[in-house]
Order: C-alpha cells, then sequence, then structure tokens
C-alpha cells in the first residue's frame, strides 16, 4: 500500500497474491491489473472473405508470410495448420515486418507475437495481434474467411435437371492501362490496385507492389528513373524494384503483368 498526497493507492499485498492464486475461470479479471490481454479465442468476421492472399507452400511449417497489402500475416505452427492475424502492429500501428524464429516480428520498435496465438512474446507492445480467419482452398491457395462448403448435388430421381442457361461470351476485360500511358523511363502508380507499372527501357514493362517495404506506405510518383515513397524518403529502381535509396531496406514485391495489344493487364 503506497500512499500520494495523503490518498492510499495500489493492491495491498495480500490481494494481489490472493489474485494470483485464483482459479483459471477468474484470470481475465487480474489481467486488466497491467498484464497483457489474452489473445483472442475467436476470429472475427473478415471483409471480403474469400479473398486470394497467396499459395499456402509460401508458408513454412513453423513459420509465416506477411501479406502486406492485405495487411494479413499467416502462420503455419504445426504442419497443416494455419493462423491468420492482423499485420499491424498493436504498439503504434506499424505493418510486421516478417516471421522469423518462431515469432512475428515488428520492425519499429521490437515488438514480437507468438505464431500460434499472436500473443506478445516481446514488448514495448502489450496487446495481442488480432485473429484473423483464414482458411486453403482445395488447390492450395489461402483466402480469407472461413472454408467454402462444396455445392449441393440434386437427386436425379427426385429432381429434375435445371434447363441449360443461354449464356454469351462476355466481352474481355478492359487492360489496367494502356501502353502509351506509362512513359520510357518512368512509370505510373495505381492507387487502388496497390501496383506500380515501370516502362524501363522502349517495349518492357515492370510491375511492382506499390506499398513501401519501409512502414506500408503506399508509394506516390515516378521521376527521376525510380519509385519514390513520400513518407520517408525511400526510393526504388524502376527496371528491378530494389532499393535506390532508404530507409527501405527490402525491394518492392515483383508482380506480373502481361500485354495484348495495346493493354496492360494483371497476370
Amino acid at each position: 500500500m503506497t500512499k500520494v498526497d495523503g490518498i492510499a493507492t495500489g493492491v495491498p499485498r495480500r490481494t494481489a497474491v490472493a489474485c494470483g492464486v485464483v482459479l483459471a475461470g477468474a484470470a481475465a479479471g487480474c489481467a486488466r491489473y497491467g498484464g497483457p490481454a489474452a489473445p483472442p479465442t475467436d476470429a472475427p468476421a473478415v471483409e471480403n472473405a474469400g479473398l486470394v492472399l497467396g499459395e499456402a507452400s509460401a508458408v513454412p511449417v513453423g513459420g509465416g508470410a506477411v501479406f502486406k497489402e492485405q495487411k494479413i500475416v499467416v502462420t503455419q505452427p504445426a504442419k497443416g495448420e494455419f493462423k491468420g492475424f492482423s499485420a499491424v502492429c498493436t504498439h503504434q500501428g506499424c505493418v510486421v515486418a516478417d516471421v522469423a524464429d518462431g515469432t512475428i516480428n515488428c520492425g519499429c520498435h521490437g515488438s514480437k507475437f507468438g505464431i500460434e496465438d499472436g500473443a506478445v512474446a516481446t514488448g514495448p507492445a502489450t496487446q495481442p495481434l488480432p485473429a484473423q480467419e483464414v482458411s486453403v482452398t482445395a488447390d492450395g491457395k489461402i483466402t480469407t474467411g472461413p472454408a467454402q462448403e462444396a455445392p449441393q448435388t440434386t437427386d436425379p430421381e427426385t429432381t429434375e435437371p435445371p434447363p441449360e442457361e443461354q449464356t454469351t461470351e462476355a466481352p474481355p476485360p478492359e487492360g489496367l492501362a494502356a501502353t502509351g500511358d506509362i512513359p520510357v523511363g518512368g512509370g505510373k502508380v495505381f492507387e487502388s490496385e496497390q501496383v506500380v507499372i515501370t516502362q524501363p527501357t522502349e517495349g518492357e514493362f515492370k510491375c511492382f507492389s506499390a506499398v513501401c517495404t519501409h512502414q506500408g506506405c503506399t508509394v506516390a510518383t515516378v521521376t527521376g528513373g525510380t519509385i519514390n515513397c513520400p513518407c520517408h524518403g525511400s526510393t526504388f529502381a524502376i527496371a528491378d524494384g530494389s532499393v535506390a535509396t532508404g530507409p527501405a531496406s527490402s525491394a518492392l514485391e515483383s508482380r506480373n503483368v502481361k500485354v495484348d495489344g495495346d493493354q496492360i493487364s494483371l497476370a
């Protein structure tokens, strides 16, 4: 028991000891006196359920992968067991950098979180990463939300098959950009698609993630032969996305594009 301006504050030692030995069912009541909250047991509903994040093979057993554009990190604590969490660090909102040595790691201030449940392993963060529901499809894709149920089949003895529908071929989708929109030696940022397309030499088109690898900002411009992030000044080469100027230390992730006539689209 301590006193501040004559007023007693704090928890008596007897009370603190009693709290320490209380049954597990009351442990949550003790957590609010300074300890980090227990990680949530149920994943919240995910917006854009069914969104493909990537290949399950890209998530190693005992490790994980950070999908920075979707701000989701997927781990595989044990073979075939995939867990999803928010990739936004609960300390100051940075996007976590990587998954290594059994923890999810934030590059801003060194916070680490367990790959099994997102719980804080190393501060300064005090709250776990929120869970994000993910699932793996039959063809090995990681998607947001719960697993999709197999479509029900009809019993031919009791249900007549539906009449065949007359379908017409849909017109080919319009490309992301025309080749004339991308200047030689420059490029263009497509903010809504979170990609940047460049043309290092005439007829050579490259595509990269528009998410800066430093702290997750969206790059703003392509000038002077570099892709430029306005947040902290990082720049990246238009030819291969490599770092030209820090503080970023990792290259922009490459994306596949295809050119059909004068139209450029994501592959």
